[in-house]
C-alpha cells in the first residue's frame, strides 16, 4: 500500500499521505482479501486524481479488531453518488462486487463541492480464515 501511494505520488504529481493502524501486524489476512483491498484503493485513488479537481489525498488502513476498513479521502468536487451508480459506474459497481466477495461493503460518502470518502469494510472474520 505505501509503495503503491509513494509511487502514485511521484507519477502524477500528488500527494498521498497513507497511514496503518493495526493492520501493519496482522499476518493472517488471506491474499484474496489484501487483494481485494488493494484494487480498491488503486481504483479509488485513480479516480480521485482523474475526477476530484485536488492534488492531496488520505488513504487510511484500519484493523478495528472486528473489522478490515481503508478509507480513500480527499476535499475535491465531489459528486452525486446516486445519480453516478445510476449511470452505472463501473469503478463504483466493480469496487462494490470486488468486495462483496470476500464479505465486504463498500461505502461511499460525497456530494457536489463537499469532497468524497471511500470507505472499503472487511470483517475480520473473513480475513482470518
Amino acid at each position: 500500500m505505501r509503495s503503491f501511494c509513494r509511487e502514485l505520488s511521484e507519477q502524477q504529481h500528488v500527494e498521498v499521505t497513507c497511514s496503518h493502524t493495526g493492520a501493519a501486524s496482522r499476518t493472517d489476512t488471506p491474499k484474496n482479501v489484501t487483494l481485494s483491498l488493494f484494487r480498491v484503493l488503486q481504483e479509488a485513488l485513480h479516480n480521485a486524481i482523474k475526477h476530484s479537481g485536488v492534488r492531496e489525498f488520505t488513504v487510511a488502513l484500519r484493523d478495528t479488531g472486528q473489522e478490515m476498513q481503508l478509507d480513500v479521502i480527499d476535499a475535491g468536487v465531489g459528486f452525486d453518488v446516486d445519480a453516478a451508480l445510476a449511470k452505472g459506474g463501473l469503478g463504483l459497481i466493480s469496487m462494490r462486487q470486488r468486495l462483496s466477495l470476500i464479505g465486504g461493503v463498500l461505502l461511499v460518502e460525497s456530494r457536489p463541492g463537499a469532497g468524497t470518502r471511500i470507505r472499503a469494510r472487511v470483517p475480520v472474520q473473513w480475513a482470518s480464515v
